[in-house]
């Protein structure tokens, strides 16, 4: 969850995005924003949809799909394909850049920064004569909190959390 300060100034960073592309600041746009940038961690349209169900009036998933898509135009979200049918969205706050683990069974996400793998990543680019902008590393596998059905019991309590 970001911080108040840091949660005004992105909102003001998403209202001067639309001002420059001649698009209405409106209070969707902006309520969708705003709880974005509270999550925290990575998210569905769907999961949004549903920690949205307590504000004022219900917001569409087509308008949230499109505020989401304006908000990674803006350079705000990053889209995630994680191998799984459904897209996830993180909001990117100014800090490091990170990997992740994505679990198999029940989609939950875990970020983690290597220094060492960082490293190894730039001297690959360097010795193939790349300069590296960016890159995605997701590593795939079941997470430990699999049940003797090898199921994940987290599955509930992570659709939970973002309500």
């Amino acid at each position: 969850m970001a911080a108040t300060a840091d949660i005004h100034r992105e909102l003001t960073n998403f209202s001067n995005f639309l001002k420059k592309r001649n698009l209405k600041i409106t209070n969707q746009r902006l309520l969708v924003a705003e709880k974005v940038f509270e999550l925290g961690t990575h998210f569905t349209v769907d999961s949004l949809a549903d920690a949205l169900k307590d504000r004022k009036g219900e917001i569409s998933r087509a308008t949230i799909y499109r505020i989401v898509s304006l908000m990674v135009e803006s350079g705000q979200l990053t889209e995630h394909n994680f191998g799984q049918s459904v897209k996830y969205y993180e909001y990117i706050p100014p800090r490091e850049h990170h990997d992740h683990l994505v679990c198999v069974d029940c989609g939950r996400i875990e970020e983690f920064v290597v220094p060492e793998i960082e490293k190894i990543q730039l001297e690959i680019a360097n010795k193939n004569n790349f300069e590296l902008e960016d890159h995605s590393l997701n590593l795939y596998g079941k997470c430990k909190f699999l049940k003797k059905d090898g199921h994940c019991e987290r599955r509930k309590e992570e659709a939970d959390s973002l309500k």
